[in-house]
């Protein structure tokens, strides 16, 4: 499979050998190797995307489950977000001033998500944690900031570490963690940790560290338990705001309404972008001259011309796809119940997760039994070699993505999920013969 790959891929194989002269490892965001690299071999290098599929340098086509890192909901070029981009360039790229589209993509998102009563854009979702997060220090005039293992919340200071099993990365400062999913964990830090809480701050499905649902009533128990102690609740929907509803997973889905949220991703319709906000009186800290208020930015580039364009028009969209949202969600549950029964069906240890249309793949040492496990369950029987394995072969066979797949979009159609499906019944069998 491999020399298959290699055989198809000599363009990127060039490409790789030059960036590795330039780039630390090759990249400037650390996934994006795929895994690849981690089996002896590299990432395809890609030019283009149209709909569900994109196609590299060789000129190779695959179906995209990975959607530029979850953004493209409505898929690859979408007509309505090019037009408003190329309009936009007519009349400049960025002119780092206020203008009149940042106003009325404001004014979309709030009445999107009416618990956000101020916001404040800025460039990328680790802009958006890291200012938050600020925030709720300045707020609450405590430093700790707690946060759920395995979640990722981008490269700031304040968030980045205990992201991979078995969590020994400690925090650079102020920092302490739980284990998704589990009560008696949460309870042990606040009862540790509660009087000096500024906030803690989760994503309402666990993202990087397992694609992991929570449990019917987690999210609920972690609202009461912070508002009972003044404790700050951020919601990090980054990906799955406007991805399982249109608005915020946290109030719409799982019933319950934080003190802040951040968003990106899906919002900007492929640009560069971050947002947070939330209520009023935390959030008029970041004003100019604020009494108790400290410098919270936003960038040179925040309120980017194209970007807000770019937000405008996908949230048009996607109010047009309101009613659809549960259809996608119902075919994201269905796909990840029929690849569940093709790892049963050859009796390979896997477990399928996700919400919605989010859909992760883990290849185990050995089978788990929780239905709402957490990250550090799935690490101890996680087999990572033949997880890049496994990945690698469905990208061999024109099916990209990572974390195992990835996610759905409202361009997917019936036929990409059927091939998807044939080619994972197809390779599956090879990965019972190498247990470990």
């Amino acid at each position: 499979m491999l020399e298959r790959y290699k055989e198809a891929t000599k363009k990127s194989k060039v490409n790789w050998d030059h960036a590795l002269e330039i780039f630390p490892g090759g990249m400037s965001h650390n996934i994006r190797s795929f895994g690849l690299d981690r089996v002896h071999v590299y990432p395809p290098f890609m030019q283009r995307g149209e709909g569900s599929h994109i196609w590299d340098v060789d000129g190779n086509e695959y179906i995209d489950y990975w959607m530029t890192h979850f953004s493209l909901i409505l898929g690859h070029n979408y007509p309505a977000i090019r037009k408003t981009i190329l309009d936009q360039l007519e009349q400049g790229v960025h002119l780092g001033t206020l203008n009149e589209p940042q106003i009325e993509f404001g004014e979309m998102l709030k009445n999107a998500i009416p618990y956000m009563k101020l916001l404040r854009f800025c460039t990328t979702g680790s802009d958006a944690t890291m200012y938050a997060t600020r925030l709720c220090r300045l707020f609450t005039g405590k430093q700790l900031v707690g946060k759920v293992k395995g979640g990722w919340h981008g490269g700031n200071d304040a968030l980045c570490y205990h992201l991979h099993y078995p969590f020994k990365d400690e925090p650079f400062f102020d920092g302490v963690s739980f284990e998704f999913n589990d009560r008696n964990s949460l309870d042990t830090l606040l009862k540790a940790h509660g009087k000096k809480l500024a906030a803690i701050i989760i994503e309402p499905v666990l993202g990087a560290g397992g694609g992991l649902a929570p449990e019917p009533d987690f999210i609920p128990y972690l609202r009461e338990e912070t508002e009972s102690r003044d404790i700050l609740l951020v919601f990090d929907e980054i990906i799955t705001g406007f991805r399982l509803c249109f608005g915020t997973a946290g109030n719409q889905v799982f019933g319950v309404e934080p003190d802040l949220v951040t968003l990106g991703k899906i919002v900007a319709g492929g640009m560069p972008l971050g947002v947070y906000g939330g209520r009023e009186d935390v959030m008029a800290l970041a004003a100019p001259g604020a009494p108790g208020g400290r410098w919270v930015g936003g960038g040179t580039f925040s309120s980017h011309h194209l970007s807000m364009v770019a937000g405008k028009a996908t949230l048009a969209a996607l109010k047009d796809y309101k009613n659809k949202y549960s259809q996608l969600n119902q075919r994201g549950t269905k796909f990840r119940k029929k690849i569940t029964a093709i790892f049963d069906h050859v009796q390979i240890p896997a477990i399928v997760t996700g919400e919605g249309s989010i859909v992760f793949i883990h290849l185990l040492k050995s089978s788990l039994t929780e239905r709402y496990p957490t990250a550090s369950q799935i690490g101890d029987v996680f087999n990572k070699t033949q997880t890049d394995l496994f990945q690698a072969s469905l990208i061999e066979k024109g099916i990209f993505g990572y974390h195992g797949l990835g996610g759905l979009s409202f361009a997917h159609s019936e036929a990409d999920l059927h091939h998807t499906l044939d080619v994972i019944e197809k390779i599956t069998p090879h990965f019972k013969i190498h247990p470990t």
